[in-house]
């Protein structure tokens, strides 16, 4: 699927992480493994920030909410549609989404769900919420979130990679925007390579994810930027999901993508799944102080089998720094959790 989305304007973006950081050296000390120390120079992942007690991704994904909107003096009754993009809901049902409208004080008058996607998860969600501002022309929040990172004496290599972290990103309605230009792909005979069972079990082929990567994923890139009538220098920045630098150095090798020009997290923050794309986006916000307006491409890829591109144009003073949050809402407790 591919198509253009016209007149919705990206109004601020925010990330949140919890406190708690954890160095991936102190697991080679603690198991010494020479495959474990192998994967963390392999996947350039030295620490993760992981959720401790029962902080959840909504939890995260609330306060960066309340933050945004309190900085761009929304009034809560303005927000047409809530989206939480999540694979680690805090209920099997309902959506998360409703726990978070009534946290945030939004208007009954608002439509709210979950989007159950990973690594693409923040392109799926942006084409899923701007096309529904389309016909609203009005105001919405795009949320993304994961807490699904392991802080304990039992680890296994995968456990290495996941870091737990929440986004938010305000839209609205404008006449006078440049559209985006996305496309998505999905490969349902690939999901054995990467999945989670209902009683937990979880299952990676990282060998075929890797070629995923480097192949289907490099491919759509370099032709998403041919038909566009571009050139690679032609885009200010790269932002890829932060699978982990093997994964996102080989794709920028393979399309021509010069080093300076691709934003990164994962080496700070691992692979977020969801929030990894808006979280780069402020890291490298933040690290490169970025200002003014940037060509951006964002590409999210994984689990499903599926990928997707969206290419816009951005203000970056609208792209607030991370902040970190320990907080939990205490609304749990109705559901004797």
């Amino acid at each position: 699927m591919q198509g253009e989305i016209e007149h919705i304007s990206i109004e601020g973006i925010i990330s949140a992480v919890p406190e708690n950081e954890v160095c991936n050296d102190d697991y080679v000390a603690k198991i010494e493994n020479r495959r474990v120390k192998k994967q963390i120079l392999l996947t350039g992942i030295d620490r993760r920030r992981v959720t401790i007690g029962e902080q959840k991704a909504s939890d995260l994904a609330v306060v960066a909410a309340d933050r945004l909107l309190n900085h761009l003096k929304w009034e809560r009754s303005e927000i047409d549609v809530i989206i939480f993009v999540t694979q680690s809901p805090d209920l099997v049902r309902p959506s998360t989404a409703f726990l978070i409208q009534d946290r945030l004080g939004i208007s009954k008058d608002c439509m709210v769900y979950d989007i159950n996607q990973g690594c693409a998860g923040y392109i799926v969600g942006l084409t899923t919420i701007c096309s529904i501002l389309q016909v609203t022309r009005g105001k919405g929040l795009l949320l993304v979130g994961e807490s699904n990172a392991i802080d304990g004496e039992e680890v296994d290599r995968n456990a290495l990679l996941e870091g737990d972290a929440a986004a938010a990103t305000a839209l609205q309605y404008q006449e006078d925007t440049t559209p985006m230009k996305f496309i998505n792909h999905c490969d349902g005979s690939r999901a054995n390579y990467l999945y989670k069972t209902l009683n937990n079990f979880a299952y990676m082929d990282g060998n075929a994810v890797l070629l995923f990567g480097l192949s289907d994923v490099a491919d759509s890139v370099k032709k998403f930027i041919s038909d566009n009538g571009m050139d690679v220098a032609d885009i200010d920045y790269y932002v890829f999901h932060q699978a982990q630098k093997m994964i996102v150095d080989g794709i920028a090798q393979e399309v021509g993508i010069p080093e300076d020009r691709c934003l990164n997290s994962c080496q700070l923050f691992g692979n977020t799944s969801s929030a990894s794309v808006p979280l780069t986006i402020c890291l490298g916000k933040e690290k490169r102080k970025l200002t003014g307006r940037k060509k951006l491409l964002l590409c999210g890829y994984g689990i499903g089998l599926t990928w997707g591109i969206i290419m816009l144009d951005m203000d970056m003073d609208v792209v607030f720094p991370i902040m970190e949050s320990n907080y939990t809402f205490e609304d749990r407790k109705k559901f004797y959790l």
